[in-house]
């Protein structure tokens, strides 16, 4: 018996070995099938040209072992998605793998798309006047601010003179005819908004000036929003508009009652439409 045991310890030993070789080469087996696996990638069907619009019925899921998968693959269902509807910058031939890189990338037009030339956008805010809900981008409007006048004789000594130490206020009209870019968050691009808010600060369409007086308007005084009539334009001369203060009111309020005597109306004349003054009391 005792000459027996070393073998039977042998024979062991030798199953051992032989079940370890065998686990150490199915797993070795299943790494190899894995790699072998091809995982599914958007692929052409069809010869696409550069500039073509991608549609569903031009793309199939191409199965590619994952070491081969180039890094700008698109992979996945939600990848595909994103890919439906956008444009080929190269031309792709059939049966081949379809990258990023081979889209043209999409770009977000942002506010600065609308800005016309030689101006730039510049948000205020209005506390006075119509309602910013009221208001849509590419509508017009004019602006009126007022302000608190320093006097020196009340000056404190010592201090420097403010705009907002002062007991007498001005009315005046700062800019007339000016172009709404956007309301909050709201623009239009391409004559759509870009989203369903109203109301907010105002964006306006300014030169650097126009801009700089807008600033010191809104920093030492309150801004008004006047509405204008879709399509109007004009713009009234300096000396036409008044500058309101509590010594001038009662003379400016005849004047206007004076002019309101006399109105404009549109009156369609064939084809075309003329203003013709009209006085309410004759």
């Amino acid at each position: 018996m005792k000459n027996k045991f070393p073998l039977i310890v042998a024979i062991i030993i030798g199953i051992g070995a032989l079940i370890a070789i065998k686990q150490y080469v199915d797993k070795k087996q299943a790494e190899a099938a894995a790699q072998l696996k091809g995982l599914p990638i958007a692929a052409a069907r069809m010869d696409i040209p550069a500039g073509a619009e991608i549609t569903a019925q031009m793309l199939y899921a191409k199965e590619v072992p994952e070491q081969f998968i180039p890094a700008q693959a698109i992979q996945g269902v939600d990848q595909v998605k994103l890919v439906i509807g956008s444009k080929t910058s190269v031309a792709i031939h059939s049966g081949q793998i379809i990258l990023w890189a081979d889209l043209v990338p999409e770009t977000h037009e942002g506010l600065s798309s609308i800005i016309p030339a030689g101006e730039g956008a510049f948000t205020a805010s209005f506390s006075q006047g119509v309602k910013p809900e009221l208001i849509q981008p590419s509508d017009h409007i004019d602006i009126i601010g007022t302000f608190a006048i320093p006097k020196p004789a009340q000056q404190v000594a010592g201090s420097v003179a403010s705009w907002r130490q002062a007991s007498d206020l001005v009315n005046v009209v700062l800019l007339q005819n000016v172009t709404v870019l956007a309301v909050g968050e709201t623009f239009n691009v391409n004559g759509v908004p870009n989203s369903q808010q109203t109301g907010g600060d105002l964006t306006l369409s300014l030169t650097l000036p126009e801009s700089q007086e807008l600033m010191f308007a809104e920093q030492n005084g309150t801004l008004a929003a006047v509405l204008r009539r879709s399509g109007s334009t004009d713009v009234s001369s300096r000396d036409k508009l008044p500058r309101v203060t509590f010594d001038s009111i009662d003379k400016i309020i005849g004047d206007l009652d004076e002019q309101r005597n006399y109105r404009n109306v549109e009156v369609q004349k064939g084809a075309e439409i003329q203003s013709v003054p009209v006085q309410n009391n004759p």
